[in-house]
């Protein structure tokens, strides 16, 4: 019996990825919705919602024994694909990504893991979100995947009610970089788990990380290099190497 669950269940879980991975590259659902706001009790009775592919195989699978969790990732994954197709990443890039995804069986399940994995484990919604822009400033190569995958797990670990202290840092005198005492709402205890800040004595700190979440994934300047943005935080590799002894 219980084998038969797990075959049950692998195949439930193919059928949603199988969906997942067409909406990634055709964006086959409506852009318009705003999926971030629509309760979760919608997904099961809106006839609307329910013809969008994956709303359909999710319902589909929890149909006999409706469960929370599975409609919450439904929820979850399609905040993220309309993030993803929200025309941030340039049509060169994405027409390279679909490219790569579609043609390489191996990238497509190194990608479709790390998608369906972390959507999976949020628990607050507006990540979903984050974590679409991060995906696509991966792939605008603002950084590598190794990159995409820590800042993923950086990500999973932040409480996003912390991040409005990434928009007080700005505004330190020396930006991203000050004391305890300038964070006035208390904020850092959220944040301070998650590797994008550190904390030393009473110094506070802004780490690359941090930078690159606040940026690409929370502010979702996708094509907007943070060096340009930033540039006495972010030197460009070409400034690097003049400033480095000759030997």
């Amino acid at each position: 019996m219980a084998d038969k669950q797990t075959e049950q269940s692998y195949a439930e879980h193919q059928d949603t990825s199988k969906q997942v991975g067409i909406a990634l590259v055709s964006n086959n659902f409506d852009n318009a919705l705003d999926y971030a706001e629509i309760g979760l009790d919608a997904f099961v009775s809106d006839e609307v919602l329910k013809e969008i592919p994956i709303v359909k195989t999710v319902v589909g699978v929890v149909k006999s024994g409706l469960k929370v969790k599975e409609i919450f990732f439904a929820k979850k994954i399609l905040t993220f694909l309309k993030e993803f197709h929200s025309g941030k990443l340039p049509k060169d890039k994405l027409g390279k990504f679909q490219e790569e995804f579609t043609t390489d069986e191996k990238y497509r399940a190194k990608v479709m893991e790390q998608i369906m994995v972390f959507n999976d484990t949020f628990l607050q919604i507006e990540k979903s979100k984050v974590f679409a822009n991060l995906f696509a400033a991966h792939l605008n190569e603002a950084y590598g995947w190794n990159d995409f995958v820590n800042l993923s797990f950086c990500l999973n670990q932040m409480n996003m009610f912390g991040v409005a202290l990434f928009d007080d840092m700005a505004q330190f005198r020396v930006p991203f970089y000050g004391a305890l005492d300038n964070d006035a709402k208390h904020l850092h205890p959220l944040l301070s788990n998650s590797g994008t800040i550190t904390i030393w004595g009473n110094h506070l700190d802004i780490t690359a990380y941090g930078m690159y979440m606040y940026h690409y994934g929370i502010k979702g300047k996708v094509n907007e290099d943070i060096r340009v943005t930033y540039p006495t935080i972010f030197k460009s590799k070409e400034e690097m190497a003049k400033e480095r002894p000759q030997a």
